[in-house]
């Protein structure tokens, strides 16, 4: 039997606007967009368990969470539920991701993105770094063209463009079932992603932790590419400690990100170096599928899917260098 969700009257007070205290099942939710709705009941019940949040629903999630749990006045509240959980719908791992990651750019605006506009302007930051790297953006030219815009300019250019990107009929037709040729963007869309929480770390320091405390947003997107593979460690260039709570990570010594990686052309050096890579010095039953976040029995080769031409760190350089090939050109 579905139970409706009490929806907020008119003239409620903060404390009492959301009535809802516990989370209802997912088959509960008499609804064209369930993991929408579910996805915000989760966040609204507690948004710094990012491993609920997270992990996709079932009774395999339940089961596990049965198990670790130590009280037995919880196991038995559990248990009565049972009927319920047994009844939720199985989740597809597309549209899981797809409306994790249309979530995650959704709550970057607010609040990280509001506290940036306070202090990331034209003048304080007038490149899009992460440290010594510098992120070119292709909102500008034609044909895929890069340019260099403020840091601000770049954020809001890449959630823009996430957002057109996932409203997309062409790239996805349906949020009811994401066809595999769609999965090929949800890496590309994390990865972008990524780069505001990198320099907001490295450049707004005060911003990001305050950002974070109240949110959890960036452990939400630490989880999420990590539990799905979506982008590779290599690019995440914040270290584990920005997450813990305290002030451990502001009175860390950070160094600036090194991500051997990215160069200004990233094919030409690859073929000047005489020692294999770290990808390529691993076997190839050893090498992650891609695109990231199908499961691994994908038979989709291990290239990542781009356009011919286009590498899939070309927007990301070291500053220094570029500047000197920019004045040598």
């Amino acid at each position: 039997m579905a139970v409706a969700v009490q929806r907020p009257l008119r003239g409620s007070r903060v404390s009492s606007f959301y009535p809802v205290k516990t989370l209802p099942s997912l088959s509960s939710l008499d609804s064209a967009f369930q993991l929408q709705e579910y996805i915000s009941l989760l966040i609204r019940l507690d948004v710094h368990d990012v491993d609920s949040i997270v992990s996709l629903p079932g009774k395999a999630t339940f089961k596990d969470a049965e198990e670790k749990s130590s009280d037995l006045s919880d196991q038995a509240e559990r248990k009565s539920d049972d009927p319920e959980r047994k009844s939720d719908i199985a989740v597809d791992r597309g549209c899981w991701i797809y409306e994790q990651l249309r979530r995650l750019a959704q709550d970057l605006s607010h609040p990280l993105i509001t506290m940036l506009q306070q202090e990331c302007t034209r003048i304080t930051c007038p490149e899009m770094k992460a440290g010594e790297w510098l992120y070119l953006c292709v909102a500008h030219g034609n044909d895929g063209a890069m340019e260099q815009c403020c840091a601000i300019d770049y954020i809001l250019h890449t959630l823009d463009s996430a957002t057109a990107l996932l409203n997309s009929p062409r790239a996805f037709p349906s949020r009811l079932s994401i066809p595999p040729t769609s999965y090929r963007h949800f890496s590309s869309l994390a990865r972008r992603l990524g780069r505001i929480f990198a320099h907001a770390y490295f450049h707004h320091r005060e911003a990001f932790e305050q950002a974070e405390a109240e949110s959890s947003l960036y452990a939400r997107f630490l989880k999420l590419t990590g539990q799905f593979d979506l982008v590779p460690t290599e690019f995440l260039v914040i270290p584990p400690s920005a997450i813990l709570s305290g002030k451990k990570g502001r009175d860390e010594d950070v160094e600036p990100p090194r991500l051997l990686a990215a160069a200004v052309n990233p094919p030409r050096e690859r073929e000047d170096q005489n020692a294999p890579t770290a990808e390529e010095a691993q076997p190839p039953h050893i090498r992650g599928k891609s695109p990231p976040g199908l499961p691994s029995d994908s038979q989709i080769g291990t290239d990542s899917p781009r356009r011919l031409g286009r590498n899939r760190t070309d927007t990301m350089v070291f500053s220094e260098a570029y500047n000197v090939a920019e004045e040598l050109a």
